[in-house]
């Protein structure tokens, strides 16, 4: 069984890496709800899927309902800025969101006057939270570069504004990024229900001696 289910994991992971964005989404989406119901007495991944799921639907809904990826009356990098600015700011409250899942979980519990000794971060889950770090990176980067590439709406001058205009690399392989990222995240979000990503994650196996 668990050799199946490996078999799947890295085929979703391929298709992932490689599909369009919506695509991705909605087979990201459905795996979260599909172990959130697989695992719905388990307070550690019931919470971190909550939590991933909720803020990939505020992400859905603003790029299809709120923001334009194309526009009459703005200009590119005021579109691009607003893109990529989004981007960071989701894949920031991501990060500190599952970073601090073991805090929220512990103080439900709490509240309700049940046991937190169960309560962990998973291997696994600490690997989605280096996944969400380096979307974090991808994200200022590309608008960094979006800035550099239009100089000329700082006000710098023509001639050394041109110099910089052709810097297009990380715009032009944005989606390829995000794509492999997201492929990790499918691949580390399934790794939690199997083997060593099960387990617990403590920062003493890090160390190196």
């Amino acid at each position: 069984m668990v050799k199946y289910k490996l078999v799947l994991i890295l085929a979703g992971v391929l298709f992932a890496s490689t599909a369009v964005p919506l695509y991705t989404d909605i087979l990201i989406a459905g795996s979260l709800l599909l172990i959130m119901l697989q695992y719905k007495n388990n307070d550690n991944v019931r919470h971190l899927c909550g939590i991933m799921l909720t803020v990939y639907l505020l992400q859905f809904l603003l790029f299809t309902f709120v923001i334009k990826t194309n526009s009459e009356t703005l200009s590119k990098m005021t579109v691009n800025t607003i893109i990529f600015g989004t981007h960071f700011l989701i894949d920031l409250v991501l990060y500190v969101l599952v970073s601090n899942r073991v805090h929220f979980t512990r103080d439900r519990l709490k509240a309700k006057g049940k046991p937190t000794d169960h309560v962990f971060i998973y291997r696994a889950e600490f690997a989605l939270i280096s996944v969400f770090a380096l979307f974090m990176a991808v994200d200022l980067l590309a608008l960094l570069e979006n800035f550099i590439r239009h100089l000329d709406e700082f006000g710098v001058n023509a001639e050394t504004a041109k110099m910089f205009s052709g810097w297009n690399w990380l715009y032009y392989q944005y989606e390829i990024f995000k794509g492999i990222l997201l492929g990790l995240t499918f691949l580390f979000l399934w790794t939690i229900t199997i083997g060593e990503g099960q387990k617990e994650y403590k920062k003493e196996e890090m160390i190196i001696s």
